[in-house]
């Protein structure tokens, strides 16, 4: 019986410790507070942010400020006591040409996609007022979010644009801290750990400089309580642990969640270098999540990162790192022969960025271990969140595409007697998987807060693309979800976008275009042994800040 690789899903929006970096702007106030207690003038209540974490060079933004400030801004005492309302308005339309999805020759055809977002946020921080003690209370909510596309002629589960509209509560939680020694978290979170790999929150996307094709939806949430201490010595030390609820009706969420799942978790986290060119960290995570039959899974996490910065004199070059393992078992999409599986699955994202002010470069490489082997006891495909986003095309709608219908053949009556468990955890729904991917790109500034950026995605699949329905009627050969010779290069995107970003009295507005093509390769191959036809496509992106 047919066996999807879902813990990776499960795995990949796992939420852990980015309250850590949550924390910094408080802490920082908090530590003014105690090496200034002595001055008749009270410290900035918002300091900008060290010097070399600021970019070098030409003028990042056009207008006339340089950083996001809520419009709605007010002070509600002498001491830095501060009370923000941000509101966001975004949009974006999306559009890819039709290919193939199926043994059958039929084709996804072209489908535009809307994906709207209104963001309404309050945050409020008591800055110094009740020094050392620390209050911050916030609240974010996507009163519309989602993505509507017309419902494809073809069945299957996961395409592209078929999320559907809603709303989603981000955040609505209350802190409490008492100066560096302790902060107590409770309530409805986000969570962001390392690059974005496994825990992200849907809120790190494009920014000058870092040339990402990324315009991210939704996020990692979960109702947590967590205690953490810090930042501490030079190094900026912090020690967070917690734990979290989590639901796929109400109490949090994350990608990986059905409708009836549920899911808990603790963690336990180490970070270095808080708000310091150079950094690191470590979290332990163990997560216990079931379905609505009882079937369980239970893994253990352990996700190490780390950054630096270097400055070159004419330049900047910036490092990052993340690497993931993930072991358990697991009782969900079980198989005939084997009920529960064991899990060992593995991930690291690596980026080399180079800033000259107006040029700049940026290398992106990630590896997320495949599984070839659809029948056996174990499950080793990793899925990055599908908010860690690998160029245009092959990810977020071909490879999206041929696993939504292969949930579908995978399980038809007419082709098979018994469907398999679990068959809607097959779709990777944009997560990139079972790869290694190189992404080189180039960035120019020609003007104030105009850049343009562009470059060639090169991917690898670890292991042959496996489509379990054809494999099996194959007597086992692999096969793809083409029924093609399942080969290991999936191919190569170009891609090429351009944003405009401008900044006035701390409102921001960004405007942008990305335009793509990819030439598939032997993974993605027909019944003749040829590569299926080449897959254009393209967005449009409005965003807004007051």
């Amino acid at each position: 019986m047919f066996k999807p690789s879902i813990i990776g899903l499960i795995m990949r929006t796992i939420c852990s410790s980015c309250i850590l970096s949550s924390l910094l702007l408080s802490t920082t106030v908090a530590a003014q507070n105690e090496s200034d207690s002595g001055e008749s003038e009270p410290p900035p209540c918002q300091p900008p942010a060290p010097a070399a974490l600021q970019p070098p060079g030409a003028h990042v933004l056009a207008g006339d400020g340089e950083h996001y400030r809520p419009l709605m801004s007010f002070e509600l005492a002498p001491q830095c006591m501060r009370l923000e309302i941000p509101v966001t308005a975004a949009l974006r339309s999306e559009l890819s040409s039709g290919f193939m999805v199926d043994r059958y020759g039929n084709e996804l055809t072209s489908r535009p996609s809307i994906s709207p977002q209104i963001r309404l946020g309050a945050r409020f921080d008591s800055g110094l007022r009740l020094a050392p003690i620390a209050i911050v209370a916030e609240y974010e909510h996507d009163v519309l979010t989602g993505s509507e596309a017309a419902s494809p002629e073809l069945e299957g589960d996961g395409y592209a644009g078929t999320e559907g509209l809603g709303h989603e509560l981000r955040k609505a939680y209350v802190r409490g801290s008492y100066g560096r020694v302790a902060h107590l978290s409770l309530g409805f979170q986000t969570s962001y750990w390392g690059m974005g790999l496994i825990a992200n929150d849907g809120a790190h996307g494009w920014q000058p400089g870092n040339a990402r094709f990324s315009d991210p939806r939704g996020g990692d949430r979960v109702l947590r309580v967590q205690l953490a201490t810090g930042p501490h010595t030079d190094a900026g030390l912090m020690l967070a642990a917690g734990a979290d609820l989590l639901s796929g009706g109400y109490l949090g969420d994350d990608d990986a969640l059905l409708e009836d799942d549920e899911a808990m978790q603790v963690h336990g986290a180490v970070l270095l270098g808080m708000g310091k060119p150079h950094g690191g960290g470590a979290y332990v995570l163990r997560r216990h999540q079931e379905a609505l039959d009882g079937s369980a899974t239970d893994v253990w996490v352990v996700d190490l990162t780390g950054r630096t910065m270097i400055d070159l004199s004419v330049a900047r070059l910036g490092l990052e790192a993340e690497g993931a393992i993930i072991v358990g078992n697991t009782e969900l999409a079980p198989s005939t022969n084997y009920p529960e599986h064991d899990v060992l699955q593995t991930a690291l994202a690596f980026r080399a960025s180079l800033d000259a002010g107006k040029f700049g470069s940026v290398l992106d490489f990630l590896f997320a271990s495949g599984d070839q082997n659809i029948d056996d006891d174990k499950q080793h495909a990793f899925k990055a969140d599908p908010n860690y986003e690998m160029g245009l095309l092959l990810f977020r709608q071909v490879l999206a595409g041929h696993t939504a219908r292969g949930s579908f053949t995978a399980g038809d009556p007419s082709l098979v007697g018994v469907p398999a468990n679990d068959l809607n955890r097959i779709p990777t729904r944009g997560s990139a998987t079972n790869t290694v991917a190189v992404f080189p790109r180039v960035r120019y500034r020609p003007i104030a807060g105009l850049e343009t950026y562009a470059g060639p995605l090169f991917a690898f699949a670890v292991m042959p693309m496996v489509d379990p329905f054809n494999t099996r009627i194959a007597g086992g050969q692999i096969r793809s979800g083409l029924n093609g010779p399942a080969g290991v290069y999936l191919g190569t995107e170009l891609d090429l976008g351009v944003r405009y970003r401008m900044n006035i009295d701390g409102g921001e507005i960004t405007i942008g275009g990305e335009v793509g093509t990819l030439r598939p390769g032997s993974a993605l191959s027909k019944p003749d042994g040829n590569p299926m036809d080449a897959v254009h496509g393209g967005r449009l992106m409005l965003n807004a800040r007051l």
